[in-house]
């Protein structure tokens, strides 16, 4: 049996979202935002374990969202990992909270989110996390969109450039500048593609294999604003083999996944 049908009758691989919320958003209902409820999806879609972002921590109280991510990487370990985020219009905060939560277990590595937060990535205020996971060869996912503006193609390449032991996630693969973003994952060993919302976009599943590789692109669903079941259906129908289909589900997170958690033990 085919990958595609044993998802089809409720098996398949195992799977990593490398790119995961938690939380209520604003006016915006999402059904599963909720701890218990995304665990609950997560059992439903075969997804192992996802890599969280509180919405609290990015779009209000980043030291509030940070400990509701350490609560949750406790209370569901293995299931469960987190990002540290940090918010760049409080400078004074950001030693504190990296020391705060990087060297705890199950934290493993750190989300920005340079458009929301008004802040270019490659400028002053991001230096100390860019330097600190330099020195650590830490993981991080920033958004990015586009090839301008704070956290575009162009940015992400003088970041790539200037940290080359950070492990870069490019959160949405620099949306709609695909060929810009291709490229970086292609002439740097360390940036890797991330599918949130670029899955939706015909043919660049198969594009970014064939450009940069299958072990570059990494599964990622903004849940729980899309449905994890919808995207393994976009890896699994996408023109690409087996061993692809493999390495962006699950192999390529769970590399980066093992080696920050090998610090921890």
């Amino acid at each position: 049996m085919n990958l595609r049908d044993a998802f089809l009758k409720g098996g398949g691989c195992p799977v990593i979202d490398a790119h995961a919320h938690m939380g209520p958003f604003r006016s915006i209902y999402l059904p599963e935002a909720g701890r218990d409820s995304m665990v609950a999806g997560m059992e439903r879609a075969g997804v192992e374990a996802i890599i969280v972002s509180p919405h609290d921590a990015l779009f209000g109280d980043t030291r509030e969202g940070n400990a509701q991510m350490l609560e949750a990487v406790q209370a569901c370990p293995g299931r469960i990992y987190g990002y540290c985020t940090i918010h760049p219009g409080y400078p004074r905060e950001t030693a504190g909270e990296l020391d705060r939560y990087l060297h705890q277990p199950g934290v493993v590595g750190v989300k920005i989110h340079p458009a929301s937060h008004e802040c270019p990535v490659d400028g002053p205020d991001y230096a100390p996390v860019m330097e600190r996971l330099e020195a650590e060869r830490g993981l991080l996912l920033s958004h990015t969109w586009g090839s301008e503006g704070t956290c575009g193609a162009r940015k992400m390449r003088v970041i790539a450039e200037q940290y080359p032991n950070i492990r870069l996630l490019l959160g949405h693969s620099c949306y709609g500048a695909w060929a810009e973003a291709i490229a970086l994952a292609k002439d740097f060993p360390n940036v890797y593609l991330e599918l949130t919302a670029a899955a939706h976009v015909y043919g660049l599943i198969e594009w970014m294999c064939r450009e940069a590789g299958s072990q570059k692109v990494v599964f990622g669903t903004d849940y729980p604003w899309f449905d994890p079941a919808v995207y393994i259906g976009f890896v699994t129908f996408a023109h690409i083999d087996e061993e692809a289909m493999r390495n962006i589900l699950y192999n390529n997170a769970r590399g980066l996944l093992d080696e920050q958690l090998a610090k921890r033990k």
